[in-house]
């Protein structure tokens, strides 16, 4: 004999079809030829798969500590939530970031900012006296962190790839900035 497989519809739709239609149903459901069970969600995508890690999970040991529904809520919802790309900027430390961020937007620690913003710095020069202590000077042409430049960039690097470049090249940004001795 071949099992049957029957879809029930939601209560909602069994309601609309006819009396008649309705009895034959259970006329045939209580046949000895009847399903043994009756399935509800035939036809929707992962269904199967679904079921079987359903029943493996049932039959391994639960955990004794207990999650609050709402807490499974929260813990459902960012597990099914999908997961953006982060850019190279957002793949850094939080404190490569805090650098990183000061030397890009010049709200930092550098001569000029402290000067003119707080005056807490004598004047914006560097402390080697050729321009102000900029961003772009101490990461691309300070003579007094020339060796520390050209051992994090042995060749010369553009300042936009030092500031916005890939993860590598930031992290270097950051090494040169605390080989340098230099607080942003």
């Amino acid at each position: 004999m071949q099992a049957r497989w029957w879809l029930i519809r939601p209560m909602q739709d069994r309601l609309n079809l006819p009396q008649r239609l309705r009895r034959k149903v259970w006329e045939v459901a209580d046949a000895p030829e009847a399903p043994r069970f009756l399935r509800y969600n035939l036809g929707i995508p992962g269904n199967e798969r679904a079921d079987e890690l359903a029943k493996e999970g049932a039959v391994e040991d639960q955990p004794e500590n207990s999650v609050s529904f709402s807490e499974q809520k929260t813990i459902i919802k960012a597990l099914m939530r999908p997961r953006t790309n982060r850019d190279d900027y957002h793949t850094t430390s939080r404190e490569q970031q805090v650098n990183l961020i000061r030397l890009r937007t010049g709200h930092n620690r550098l001569n000029p900012h402290m000067n003119r913003k707080f005056k807490l710095a004598p004047s914006p020069t560097c402390a080697c006296g050729q321009e102000d202590q900029t961003a772009e000077h101490i990461l691309q042409r300070c003579p007094s962190l020339d060796e520390e430049r050209k051992e994090v960039w042995p060749s010369p690097t553009p300042l936009q790839t030092k500031l916005y470049g890939s993860r590598q090249e930031l992290e270097k940004t950051t090494t040169f900035i605390t080989s340098a001795g230099l607080i942003v």
